[in-house]
Formats: C-alpha cells, sequence, structure tokens
C-alpha cells in the first residue's frame, strides 16, 4: 500500500478526541479522508519486507512478540495485528499494525509497532513520526518533541512534519516553542490550516493578541469553513471584565 499524507490521515478520524490530530504519512492505509489541501510531499519507495532467512539479524533491542489483543478488538485491527506478528520482518506490516491500534485509541500498543517499524527502517521519517505522535497520546511528551524533533531535522522543508512537532509543543505549554515551529510551518506552506491555528492559540497564550488575529484572518482566507475559526475569532473578542488582558481559550479544543 502506498502512505498518504498528514492532512488526509486521522483528521476526519480523531477530531474532537482527546490528543494529537494526526499521525501523517506513516499510515499506510488506502481509506485516507480526502481533501482539498495540495498533493503530499513524495516520499521514496519503501524497501521490501525482510526475507525469512534475515529474521534471525535483528537488532538485538527489536521489541519482542507477545500475545496481545482483547475480546473488544474489532476484526481490522485484531487482523492487522496478527499480520504484524506473523511477519516480524515486515516493515509496512508494523506501520500498519500502528496505524489500525492507534485509530483504536490502543496508544501504547501502536507505540510498540511503531518501535518495531523503526528497528526494521532506521532510517525511516514515517516510523519516527508514528512513535512521536503515540509517545505524545500517551502524555510523553518531552520524548515526543525528542523524536519529532529528529523528524523535522531529517525532513526540514515539510510543514506537516513541523505542526506535528508544534503540537507537541502546544500541548506541553511551551507556547513560545509551539508559536516558533508552527509559524515556520505556515512559512513553508501557508494553506496549513492547522499551523495556523496553533499560531493563534499559542500568540493568544503569550498575550499577543495582533499575532494571534493575523493568523485568525489568514486561517479565514484559507478556508472560511474552518470548523475552529469561530472559536478562534471569539477569542480574540475584549474580554469586557478584564479589558487589558486577552482571554486564554489555549486549553479549549485543538487544531482540526
Amino acid at each position: 500500500m502506498g502512505t498518504v499524507s498528514f492532512k488526509t490521515f486521522l483528521l476526519g478520524l480523531v477530531v474532537g478526541a482527546a490528543g494529537g490530530y494526526g499521525v501523517g504519512r506513516w499510515l499506510p492505509l488506502d481509506s485516507a479522508i480526502t481533501t482539498s489541501s495540495p498533493p503530499a510531499v513524495s516520499s521514496p519507495a519503501t524497501p521490501p519486507p525482510l526475507a525469512p532467512d534475515q529474521l534471525g539479524a535483528l537488532p538485538a533491542k527489536h521489541p519482542p512478540l507477545v500475545p496481545g489483543g482483547d475480546a473488544t478488538e474489532s476484526p481490522a485491527v485484531a487482523a492487522a495485528r496478527r499480520t504484524a506478528d506473523t511477519d516480524i520482518g515486515n516493515y509496512l506490516a508494523q506501520m500498519d499494525a500502528a496505524a489500525a491500534l492507534y485509530q483504536a485509541g490502543r496508544f501504547a500498543d501502536s507505540l510498540a509497532y511503531a518501535q518495531r517499524a523503526r528497528n526494521l527502517r532506521p532510517d525511516s521519517v514515517d516510523a519516527l513520526l508514528a512513535i512521536g505522535v503515540s509517545q505524545a497520546e500517551l502524555g510523553q511528551y518531552d520524548a515526543a518533541v525528542k523524536t519529532l524533533e529528529q523528524a523535522v531535522a531529517r525532513r526540514p522543508t515539510d510543514a506537516d512534519t513541523q505542526t506535528e512537532l508544534a503540537y507537541v509543543h502546544l500541548r506541553r505549554k511551551a507556547f513560545r516553542e509551539a508559536l516558533a515551529t508552527a509559524e515556520q510551518a505556515a512559512r513553508q506552506a501557508g494553506y496549513s490550516e492547522r499551523a495556523l491555528e496553533i499560531i493563534a492559540q499559542a500568540a493568544l497564550a503569550l498575550g499577543e493578541p495582533a499575532r494571534a488575529r493575523a493568523a485568525v484572518e489568514r486561517l479565514a482566507a484559507v478556508n472560511p469553513g474552518n470548523p475552529r475559526l469561530a472559536e478562534l475569532t471569539r477569542s480574540l473578542a475584549p474580554d469586557k471584565t478584564t479589558p487589558d488582558k486577552t482571554p486564554d481559550k489555549t486549553t479549549k479544543g485543538k487544531p482540526s
């Protein structure tokens, strides 16, 4: 299966749920939501799975196979996990299982399969992204930042990768870092709605309403139907009880 872009992945699957808003290109699934965003940055072809005689040479730290699943596990998740467990040397199978488990809200299990994938392909930026977003969902923000910084270093011109890192900074309330990273993403791709949302939220948290307003205005120009636009616009309205203080709305909702 081919991989898909950040903007077409979990956006429609996890909007409104707790945690992050995307797993991005690491998802090798065909059921991605189609959006009007520009085409995804192409990635190199994925190397073939390891041959059976190569499995004995797996890295020493390769996560072991352990029984998984439960009675409530969906058939799709069970099938993805079973395939990955049966074919431990198959990078794409590990990534598929990580994606399926992430969608099911089983972030610790998703992380384990993503780590397996990275051990198979240490140079895979997509595996780094899978690890980073799962760490963030588990509240492991410091680890997620380090992981996603590695992904950004390897893919420095990718606005979506930078946006994932910016959102983790926002969640850990490192607003200055979130603002700087999201602005970099917006410079790379001015159409990035999530980057603009993060800029607005971080700027509001830092008491910089003019900066937030500029981001909201750009967001309105990019997509007048953005689901967060009305909320962000309200956040910019003067607080009549404390006219000199910008209301802090950064903890309500999340980038769409």
